[in-house]
């Protein structure tokens, strides 16, 4: 996949913007200049979703009553494609793939980016939600009918939770009594996507990193349909569900101990940047390059490890678009520079 060419219009700090997009750009600028923007714009055209804000009404310029963002890429298959998405402050959105409206799910099926922030650190350092998330991407990359399986659960949980609020406990045991397959083919792929995880970061951290070998872990050898049955009478009683991979934990532990507890700030970015690259060598196991988006690079580390973690980058076969507000990054020998002046 390779973004081309972006237009953005009312989104957020940039009113009319263009950019030509090369295989490896770094765009560089002052904080507020809105290189941070132009990422979140190629997030939203390559996966229908932001990774700033879950209400991507935020992303509408201040005194503007919507957004609009186009795109020419090469899809997977190499074809010329444009997409484009609206959103409006009345919470209207369309998609249009070769000037076709189309759905999220469309999306995802032809294009997808792998992103990383700063706020990515939260995989490590944050709630399990943060882990699921990622493992749910992994279990979709090896497994493009996970996302039927994670909608069809997601439904569950709604109409479970409209029953239990109602109190109807034998609607309760048919719906949970349905959701045992499901909630064990679910566990079945996120235990598989953390072994897969766990391969590809070992492999990159003795290239890397040495001392940083993280470890994702799901159980999955409990008995669903036991524990859903002794959860129902304290469900009953709260009004919602208690139990199901929508609350999972999953693990990351380092040769030391739990990782939220046992590395630093500077750890913690190496680590989630880690678990990035690996997902990327999971891709290209498939044959699929996804753009890279990498937002606000380098900030937390030396400048060893940015030298390493620049080869690494420089040596991909994905088209790769950084932000930086840090100055002295030298050696670009296969990268142009964009600067953002605003």
């Amino acid at each position: 996949m390779k973004i081309n060419s972006v237009f953005i219009s009312n989104f957020r700090s940039l009113s009319d913007f263009s950019l030509y997009l090369p295989q490896k750009l770094l765009i560089k600028g002052r904080t507020g200049s809105g290189k941070t923007s132009v990422l979140e714009a190629c997030s939203i055209l390559s996966s229908g979703k932001s990774f700033k804000t879950n209400d991507i009404k935020d992303c509408i310029s201040k005194n503007s009553q919507n957004f609009y963002i186009r795109s020419d890429f090469n899809d997977f298959e190499g074809y010329s494609r444009t997409v484009s998405v609206g959103y409006d402050r009345s919470g209207n959105k369309k998609i249009l793939i070769d000037g076709t409206v189309s759905s999220r799910k469309s999306l995802l099926n032809m294009v997808y980016p792998v992103i990383h922030s700063p706020d990515d650190m939260l995989i490590i350092s944050g709630s399990p939600k943060f882990r699921r998330d990622f493992i749910d991407r992994i279990c979709f990359i090896e497994d493009k009918a996970y996302f039927d399986d994670m909608s069809e659960y997601l439904r569950f949980v709604k109409n479970k939770n409209t029953a239990l609020k109602n109190g109807n406990t034998e609607v309760v045991k048919y719906l949970n009594s349905a959701a045992v397959p499901l909630i064990n083919r679910i566990r079945k792929k996120r235990n598989a996507s953390c072994e897969t995880v766990n391969k590809f970061i070992g492999s990159l951290s003795e290239r890397l990193f040495s001392k940083m070998k993280i470890f994702f872990s799901c159980s999955i050898d409990e008995n669903c349909a036991e524990k859903l049955e002794m959860k129902l009478e304290k469900e009953l009683e709260k009004g919602f569900s208690l139990y199901g991979p929508h609350l999972d934990v999953i693990n990351i532990t380092t040769e030391i101990g739990n990782a939220k507890n046992n590395i630093s700030m500077g750890e913690t970015y190496i680590g989630s940047f880690l678990i990035k690259l690996a997902e990327l060598s999971i891709h290209a196991g498939k044959n699929e390059y996804p753009v890279f988006l990498a937002d606000d690079i380098f900030v937390f580390v030396d400048d060893e490890m940015k030298k390493r973690l620049f080869n690494e980058i420089e040596a991909l076969k994905n088209q790769v678009l950084m932000t930086s507000s840090i100055e002295n990054i030298n050696n670009f020998n296969n990268m142009k520079i964009f600067y953002l002046s605003r």
